[in-house]
């Protein structure tokens, strides 16, 4: 019989928005100013370009006989307004780099959950329905342990 545990989504989601408000390389693109850096977990139609917006989690169990463990998957979110279809794929290009570079390190510290892996599903850029709004999209996927 299984043991079921609280799933890690909110310690992890925690984690990520901590890595990304420190990434510097991302900051100094979005800040607005020195409270805001452009870096939500939530946004509404008044959100101001760029920005980041951290998605809801989905996760699959990987179970084994003797320990729970998850595969939980996040996707992040960047966004530019420009009109300059060059300059506004350059800028979200390098947005979703500097949100690789923060996440893919190792050094994620939670309380009850360990992080085992980290992997970089899918990455992409698109234009979204607005004009001049640029759209990128970072997939990155943890297996997480119980402790």
């Amino acid at each position: 019989m299984t043991n079921y545990y609280a799933l890690p989504y909110f310690e992890l989601q925690q984690v990520i928005y901590q890595k990304l408000i420190a990434c510097e390389a991302l900051t100094t693109i979005t800040r607005k100013d020195d409270e805001d850096l452009g870096v939500y977990d939530a946004i509404d139609e008044n959100t101001p370009y760029p920005y980041v917006a951290i998605s809801e989690p989905y996760s699959s169990p990987f179970d084994t006989k003797t320990s729970n463990i998850e595969t939980v998957t996040f996707t992040i979110n960047t966004w530019w307004k420009d009109n300059d279809e060059y300059s506004g794929k350059r800028k979200t290009y390098e947005m979703l780099s500097a949100c690789q570079q923060a996440l893919m390190a190792q050094n994620y510290v939670m309380p009850g959950a360990k992080v085992l892996s980290i992997t970089r599903r899918e990455s992409r850029v698109i234009d979204d329905n607005s004009p001049g709004v640029k759209h990128g999209i970072l997939v990155i996927q943890y297996k997480i342990q119980n402790v």
